[in-house]
């Protein structure tokens, strides 16, 4: 019985998926600034050149909005963003675009559609 416990757990170790495994959290992976900010079809008016992502290879971001800094981890499922901020509750955004150069997020802020377009920030 400890034999098939221990070959369980390995089974569930060697199967579950990081966050980068799949073809998206891969793409996800460098720093990236915002383009354009859209609330409703509509420009937000928001400052977007402040947007900034950084999703490391070890499932770790960060958000720099002004001065507004967040920090915490995140993962990738299929076309789907989790974030979950050291001290906060987990966010889900939909990835409708992700490739070498753009990142485009689509989220939902209490029934408000929102697009995000980011570009990969050049090192």
């Amino acid at each position: 019985m400890k034999l098939m416990n221990i070959l369980l757990i390995m089974l569930l170790i060697c199967t579950l998926p990081s966050c980068v495994e799949n073809e998206n959290g891969k793409k996800i992976v460098g720093s990236w600034k915002g383009a354009e900010w859209l609330i409703d079809e509509q420009q937000s008016g928001r400052n977007v050149e402040e947007t900034k992502f950084t999703f490391d290879s070890k499932g770790v971001y960060t958000f720099l909005y002004g001065s507004k800094l967040e920090t915490g981890t995140y993962k990738v499922e299929n076309d789907m963003l989790f974030t979950k901020p050291a001290e906060g509750q987990e966010i889900m955004v939909k990835i409708t675009k992700l490739n070498n150069d753009s990142l485009v997020f689509d989220m939902n802020r209490s029934g408000v559609k929102e697009i995000l377009t980011l570009i990969k920030a050049s090192n």
